[in-house]
């Protein structure tokens, strides 16, 4: 079995401004978790409408059909930036540009208020929890995950894609569809920790990012300016706590 990659269409107020390059599944999620972390919109509140449309046949004898497009619809006055020309984003890929961009990009962002504290052995637990749940990794490999929990180590959703930043995605427009708060919540990842998913955790109010490899420099840089907790080689039973580490106690 290989993992499906099928191109999906956001429209937002009509206007295209992304291809996501995604595994089938979970659209309406990941367009809203794409509109809210990339900062289109700033609260669920401010999306009316999320549609599926468009649908194609996958091939002349095969009956199954693709979402290939999803019309989401905000109030116009919540829009934060205008939609632009559209993206094409790759699996496995964010948006291209230069550092001095990237930081441009998150000066918008206030640090966060979380005062979050998690205990070792609820962390130490999590990547297992995670690796246990993956079920299209366990039948193709060569997908990536992301996942929700709580402050206990509670799994409360996990999503898995072909691109890492659309598996975050799909968590967060999951989450917060169904407006839980994120304040106290912990988000695990697969793949690196770019400072694109530390932007996208900010942007909606998560504290901690972990992620089972590595951080790069950026991601260290923004999560440390944004009392943002960033957690590398989360497996086993080690971690390396890169910032804000009074987060993490035995108590």
């Amino acid at each position: 079995m290989v993992a499906g990659e099928e191109p999906l269409e956001v429209r937002l107020n009509g206007q295209p401004i992304a291809v996501l390059m995604r595994l089938p599944g979970d659209e309406k999620e990941l367009a809203a978790g794409f509109c809210l972390s990339e900062g289109y919109v700033r609260r669920s509140d401010d999306l009316l409408l999320i549609h599926h449309c468009g649908r194609t046949a996958l091939g002349p004898d095969d009956p199954l059909e693709s979402s290939n497009r999803v019309e989401v619809t905000a109030r116009p006055e919540a829009l934060r930036r205008p939609p632009e020309m559209t993206r094409l984003i790759l699996a496995g890929c964010g948006s291209t540009g230069s550092a001095a961009a990237a930081a441009q990009l998150a000066s918008d962002l206030p640090p966060l208020q979380s005062d979050l504290r998690l205990r070792q052995e609820v962390l130490l637990g999590l990547a297992q929890t995670m690796v246990a749940a993956q079920g299209v990794h366990k039948q193709t490999g060569g997908v990536h995950a992301a996942a929700l929990f709580a402050s206990t180590g509670e799994l409360l959703v996990l999503r898995e894609d072909i691109g890492r930043h659309n598996a975050v995605d799909k968590v967060l427009g999951y989450a917060l569809l169904r407006h839980l708060p994120l304040d106290d919540k912990v988000l695990l990842t697969t793949g690196r920790a770019s400072h694109e998913m530390v932007v996208k955790a900010v942007r909606v109010g998560l504290p901690v990012v972990a992620s089972v490899s590595s951080p790069t420099s950026l991601a260290v840089q923004l999560a440390s300016r944004l009392n943002c907790t960033l957690i590398g080689y989360l497996r086993g039973q080690r971690m390396v706590l890169y910032t804000h580490w009074w987060r993490v106690g035995d108590g």
